[in-house]
């Protein structure tokens, strides 16, 4: 089996190392590396397998180790940038190092790229500094270039985790290009051009290609819905697509197609060939003195390298490009050519060259999609027999690939997107021929007659796009068809789907195949039954750790759940809160349904997430406070609810529920004489003053949740002269300095307070007064922007806090 596969042993070393590196932060020096090295150069002059196979073993191994070192522990040089993360703006000067990416968004295009800094200049003074920047425009697309020198306004901000269970590791993504810090600007006037790059440069001219032919095809479709397809298709900017088409095609199992990968590269080489070898054919001179078939499959080879640059590099294209150069060399040199071995051989290769790009989920999908094509497609053939008909074999090979990919990688996709598409078979079978085999050759030829003809480029894209214009109908109607989501898959589960493959791939013995994969079935199920959300019979609080934002999860001792708000953006961002990160973290969290889904007041950094969990969870019954709310989010959120035909009900000062398992509701606020005004806005403070607010209480443990009360509802509870007594206080408004005074503190006399900010807010909350305040009186302090998510327990006498999820 190694000598069939001779690169098995030191993908699988390499592989293992860069994981380790990466998981635990074990880094390996080079002198390791070295010292190894010389360990497999001495292994070759003894004549035992066993001992070169371990030399070879482990210099991949510690090689993984080292290979990481640039991008795990950082020069201080490269870090300089975020000295100067200070949360005030300063004028930033460097050269911009990668393609502008324009994306599409709800306010239009927004643009982003990353920036070499060279210089900071603070208070009028320049101070030189070092590092990558990524910039973000809210509104505009970027027109200048890689290379080019220019001068931007900024808050520079250093990337960090919020800390809620399952989260997309922000920092850790841009760490991976070299990104060391963050900043924002409004629009292209806040850019200053200070020099162009080099004109001559191959890398510029590979670019501004690049842009005019995205800027021809976009001219000659004006409807974005088509341009944006078309352009994804052919030169890789994906960043276009309107969202709701892009989600489309995400649920109807096609996104795969929009990515130039394997499928692209390939069909575009074998027209090359074709075309290639027919203008070829028509001199006899040629056709006596070479071997056309062969030397034309060496033209292919500049070609894919030259859409390589052009589309911008990615993985994917990367992977495709020297995967299908294996093959052309092979078949140039007549000898055999094993899938298996070209996949590895493409693997180590990208991973030799960049060895972040084993964490890139492009990558993954697409090698595991190819992995399952290479190990299904030749067995099945061979399972039903000799096809005779060539358009049958096609086709049923066709059907078998798109059902392997599609297995193979839905274990993946549940992991890391927790939802995949059950469509993505029927939907392929009619997709890719409109795209693939249409749109993609006849918008090459396009391109081809852009600097030529370009009448003929204009009606070649007109029929291309008229093919994506029906393949974008088709795609509708399957994204209609429902979602298969699950939030259960863990590491271990992929750890046994890997096994599985390994086992099916390079295991011969029949027996010890079987065996494999029955314990990797056995431990996936095992994790599955050994749920760690079982009924404990303790009320747990957790304060989820949602940004400048606010939501609480509450189990109670019958394992009933209670949501308290949805988090949100301060600010409209044309994204979903909930489906993005309140949903999947209540998902790792083992919430499958919110019995009583509580809305405080509609700000949307309170009702944010909401209307997406309304859609997606069953919920019980809804409360909010009795002035209601207002605005779209609001909206959203009770038409979902009237949908599900969920119960509703206001509450104000005075109600108390008595809730199962001992615990009890009372509401303090707002008052019962309190009435919404319909013109208000999100920025009226009179919502934060009508929010509700209550205590829950267990046992001889309470907590009092006071949404953004502010001094005015304080001063209104505390005149009642009701008691507000509570072990824990949920701090009003983030912490502000307009809330929480001292009397109120005193008649409330908590242990412990619960905060939650961002990290870094410009609001500067929770306010230094506040906290002051609060540890004068031997107060307990947890907040969300320096401890991540926080949890209580409490069994009703006692009481524990933890937090498991630190946002570092």
């Amino acid at each position: 089996m190694l000598g069939e596969r001779p690169l098995l042993i030191p993908f699988l070393a390499l592989s293992a190392g860069l994981f380790l590196a990466d998981y635990f932060t074990v880094l390996a020096p080079f002198s390791s590396v070295v010292a190894v090295l010389c360990c497999l150069l001495l292994s070759c002059f003894i004549r035992n397998r066993v001992v070169l196979d371990i030399c070879i073993f482990l210099f991949f191994f510690v090689w993984g180790l080292h290979a990481l070192s640039p991008w795990k522990s950082p020069s201080p040089t490269e870090l300089d940038i975020q000295r100067h993360a200070t949360g005030t703006p300063v004028i930033v000067e460097g050269i911009i190092r990668s393609r502008p990416v324009v994306t599409a968004s709800a306010n239009g295009d927004a643009s982003s790229f990353i920036l070499d800094a060279g210089c900071v200049i603070r208070d009028g003074c320049l101070l030189p500094t070092s590092g990558n920047l990524m910039v973000y425009i809210a509104e505009g697309d970027l027109a200048l270039m890689r290379g080019d020198r220019v001068r931007l306004a900024t808050r520079i901000n250093i990337p960090h985790r919020l800390g809620l269970p399952g989260e997309f590791d922000y920092p850790r993504y841009l760490a991976f290009q070299g990104i060391a810090a963050t900043g924002r600007v409004a629009s292209l006037d806040d850019i200053v051009l200070i020099r162009g790059a080099a004109e001559d440069s191959p890398q510029r001219r590979i670019d501004l290609m690049a842009r005019s032919l995205g800027d021809f095809i976009r001219a000659s479709l004006p409807d974005e819905q088509i341009s944006s397809i078309v352009t994804a298709l052919l030169v890789g900017d994906q960043r276009r697509i309107p969202q709701q088409l892009s989600d489309a095609y995400t649920r109807a199992g096609v996104n795969h197609i929009l990515s130039i990968s394997g499928f692209h590269v390939g069909i575009i080489a074998y027209f090359i060939v074709l075309v290639s070898l027919f203008v070829a054919t028509r001199f006899e001179l040629l056709a006596i003195r070479f071997n056309l078939r062969r030397s034309m499959l060496l033209l292919a080879l500049p070609a894919m390298v030259f859409y390589l640059f052009l589309t911008g590099g990615a993985p994917a294209t990367a992977r495709s490009v020297i995967m299908l150069a294996v093959f052309v060399l092979a078949l140039y040199a007549e000898r055999e050519t094993d899938p298996v071995n070209a996949l590895l051989i493409s693997a180590m290769l990208l991973l030799a060259i960049n060895p972040p790009t084993l964490f890139d989920i492009s990558f993954q999908l697409s090698f595991l999609a190819l992995w399952g094509i290479v190990i299904t497609v030749p067995p099945v053939m061979d399972l039903f027999g000799p096809i005779r008909s060539n358009w049958q074999k096609t086709l049923f090979q066709f059907i078998v690939a798109s059902c392997a990919a599609s297995a193979v990688t839905a274990i993946p996709v549940l992991y890391v997107f927790n939802q995949a598409s059950i469509n993505g078979i029927i939907s392929n079978f009619l997709i890719v021929p409109l795209l693939g085999y249409g749109a993609v050759l006849i918008g090459f030829c396009a391109l081809v007659f852009v600097p030529l003809y370009a009448p003929v480029a204009r009606l070649l894209l007109w029929v291309s796009g008229e093919l994506v214009l029906l393949s974008n109908w088709l795609i509708v109607l399957f994204a209609r068809l429902p979602l298969l989501r699950f939030y259960g898959i863990s590491q271990l589960d992929m750890l046994a789907f890997l096994v599985f493959m390994s086992s099916v791939t390079f295991i011969r013995p029949p027996r010890l195949r079987m065996a494999i994969c029955g314990f990797a079935a056995s431990l996936a199920i095992m994790v599955h039954l050994a749920s760690p959300f079982l009924l404990d019979g303790r009320l747990h609080i957790t304060m989820l750790s949602v940004g400048q934002a606010e939501s609480l999860l509450i189990r109670l001792p019958d394992n009933s759940t209670m949501l308290v708000d949805g988090g949100g953006y301060l600010y409209d961002t044309g994204r979903d809160f909930g489906e993005r990160i309140l949903g999947p973290a209540l998902f790792k969290l083992g919430v499958r349904r919110i019995d009583r889904m509580v809305l405080t007041h509609s700000h949307p950094d309170h009702i944010g997430g909401l209307p997406f969990l309304a859609r997606t969870f069953p919920v019980g019954e809804f409360w909010e406070a009795a002035p209601g709310g207002s605005g779209p989010l609001y909206d959203q959120l009770h038409s979902a609810l009237i949908s599900e035909q969920v119960p509703m009900r206001r509450l104000s000062d005075g109600d108390t529920f008595q809730l199962s398992g001992g615990v009890t509701i009372k509401v303090f606020s707002p008052p019962r004489s309190v009435v919404h005004s319909p013109g208000q806005g999100y920025d009226d403070m009179g919502l934060n003053e009508d929010s509700l607010v209550f205590r829950l209480s267990y046992g001889t443990v309470s907590c009092l949740f006071t949404a953004d009360a502010g001094f005015p509802a304080e001063e209104r509870m505390l005149s009642g002269g009701t008691n507000l007594s509570a072990s824990v206080l949920k701090v009003g408004h983030h912490g502000s300095r307009f809330s929480t005074s001292e009397e109120f503190l005193g008649r409330v006399a908590p242990r412990l307070a619960l905060i939650s900010a961002g990290r870094g807010n410009s609001f500067g909350l929770p306010a230094s007064e506040t906290l002051e305040l609060l540890r004068r009186r031997g107060i307990r302090i947890f907040r969300t922007d320096l401890d991540g998510s926080i949890e209580l327990v409490s069994d009703g006498t006692v009481w524990s806090v933890t937090t498991p999820y630190l946002p570092e």
